[in-house]
């Protein structure tokens, strides 16, 4: 244990590192952030990159899946009371949860929003003793038996620890929400030149004129309750990631689609708000959906040619087509491996639907495994290590490192593919009279629809971001191309031609245009 004096000097710049000594301002009822240099409005709520690493990372605050955080936030005093965010959100069992400097926020579902008891949270993950050392944080008291009091009462002595010192006291009531933002008081220590007091969701400081930091009068500071969380080793390391400026999601690379609007079925691009529209193609009789190199120099497709549909590959503006498979089957759906060396893709050569590699100059052509049923759409992983495909009505995985190649079904639906960084996967499932757009965790897990319109919804692909998902639809009676994020949200028709677009494919950001391009041109017709 060290020295009271050393515990001193130890808090006096834990103090002066979190910026303590600037207190708390509370903000009105009501009050909206207003935008400043470092955060800015998105579709959904608030971008903030305070926090943030640099290079315009930060954190979102959001309403998003009807979890209110950014209400709840703006009503509770926005920065000015819970400081920046720092993290994203993150889910334990049926908790959401998100962190900002000076509180962390959870979502109960039927409690709607509340102050998390971040000091009750640590103690109960071992991290008393980190708090005492390394935040000089006084221990909570111990356990007691189940106390019988009303919940009035047990408040009522709780807040009589205040009375003790005025100067704390003041501070405490000056916040009209004091319960919900800082809980029921705890400990105090008086350590002669400072005062603690250990409270569910805060750490109040009293600064007496001849402690190492107070100004005169004493002054009274509020700990960083939720960078004492994150600190405290309380937050997955992914939410504490910080993202690029949500408005800029899906943004990148060229959205690649089928389309006769020429009179014969043909290949197109565009940007990913629907301009610079390009037609690749030029011959007809294009069919599956289009999928992009990693390095977005090339593009692989399917046409008919010898008899049958047969994999194409092209530069990425349509030149140079080269013919891969050649049988009078139907070869077809071809996937780019992530290294750029190997194609997947479905074939019917054996008289069903199988799904087979291949170099990309065509040659090894090899079937994956002792398969068996109507076996399409195959994509590969983006670690090269799987295979993840349809078979009938269901969603199957196989690891190509298995050499009996055996499937396991991790859903159901169709047009399965990974999400950029693998963690997630999009399909289309039939629900009643229609597809519809999913998502879920790579093992099929946690799965939400992302739409509910009595038209088809079919074809999804996730955005080099994974930010969004692009998909056709047929809800306005003619198939278009749509985008909306990955959860639900900022649904937006893309293409709007009397023609049918559909089968989008979205490219690699290496393949982004300028931002030049980008704004150029129209919106397709």
């Amino acid at each position: 244990m060290p020295s009271s004096a050393l515990r001193r000097r130890l808090v006096r710049a834990v103090v002066l590192a979190l910026g303590l000594l600037g207190g708390v301002f509370l903000a009105p009822a009501g009050y909206v952030q207003a935008e400043s240099p470092a955060d800015w409005a998105t579709p959904q709520g608030w971008f903030y990159t305070q926090a943030g690493p640099g290079d315009g990372l930060g954190f979102e605050v959001t309403n998003a899946g009807d979890i209110p955080f950014w209400t709840y936030f703006q009503t509770s005093g926005a920065v000015r009371q819970l400081g920046h965010p720092i993290s994203n959100r993150w889910s334990a069992g049926p908790l959401t949860f998100q962190a900002f400097q000076k509180a962390v926020l959870q979502w109960t579902g039927a409690d709607g929003v509340t102050h998390l008891n971040v000091y009750d949270a640590l103690s109960q993950a071992g991290r008393d003793p980190w708090l005492q050392t390394a935040r000089g944080v006084p221990l909570p008291p111990d356990a007691k038996a189940a106390d019988d009091r009303s919940f009035e009462e047990v408040l009522a002595a709780r807040l009589e620890l205040l009375k003790r010192f005025p100067e704390i006291e003041r501070r405490w009531f000056r916040n009209d929400r004091w319960l919900s933002a800082y809980g029921l008081p705890l400990v105090v220590e008086d350590r002669g030149d400072i005062v603690v007091l250990r409270a569910q969701r805060a750490v109040f400081w009293l600064w007496r004129p001849d402690s190492e930091v107070a100004m005169s009068p004493p002054s009274v500071t509020i700990s960083h309750s939720g960078l004492d969380f994150r600190d405290g080793g309380m937050i997955p390391a992914e939410a504490t990631a910080a993202i690029p400026d949500p408005n800029l999601a899906g943004t990148t690379g060229l959205l690649a689609f089928l389309s006769n609007r020429s009179g014969a079925w043909n290949l197109w691009t565009m940007t990913p708000t629907g301009t610079d529209l390009t037609q690749l193609t030029q011959t007809g009789g294009l069919t599956s959906r289009p999928n992009w190199s990693p390095d977005g120099q090339r593009i692989a497709f399917s046409a008919f040619a010898s008899g049958g549909y047969q994999v194409f590959v092209a530069d990425s503006d349509g030149a140079n087509p080269q013919q891969l498979t050649n049988t009078t089957a139907t070869d077809w759906e071809a996937w780019w491996s992530p290294d750029g060396e190997r194609l997947v893709f479905a074939s019917t050569r054996s008289g069903e639907s199988e799904i087979y590699t291949m170099l990309a100059d065509g040659s090894e052509q090899r079937r994956i495994g002792d398969q068996a049923g109507f076996l399409c759409y195959p994509a590969w992983s983006p670690d090269g290590l799987q295979l993840i495909f349809t078979s009938g009505s269901d969603i199957v995985t196989v690891d190509l490192d298995d050499p009996i190649g055996s499937r396991s079904v991790i859903s159901s639906g169709r047009d399965p593919s990974f999400s950029p960084d693998g963690t997630r996967i999009t399909f289309a499932r039939w629900i009643g009279d229609a597809f519809d757009v999913f998502v879920a965790d790579a093992d099929g897990s946690n799965e939400v629809r992302l739409t509910t319109h009595p038209a088809p919804d079919w074809n999804p692909v996730f955005s080099p971001d994974g930010a969004k998902i692009a998909f056709a639809s047929y809800r306005d009676a003619n198939w278009e191309i749509y985008t909306v994020r990955v959860d639900g949200t900022d649904l937006q028709r893309i293409t709007d031609n009397p023609a049918s677009d559909y089968l989008p494919a979205w490219g690699s950001p290496l393949r982004a245009t300028d931002e030049t391009r980008a704004g150029s041109g129209s919106r397709p017709k």
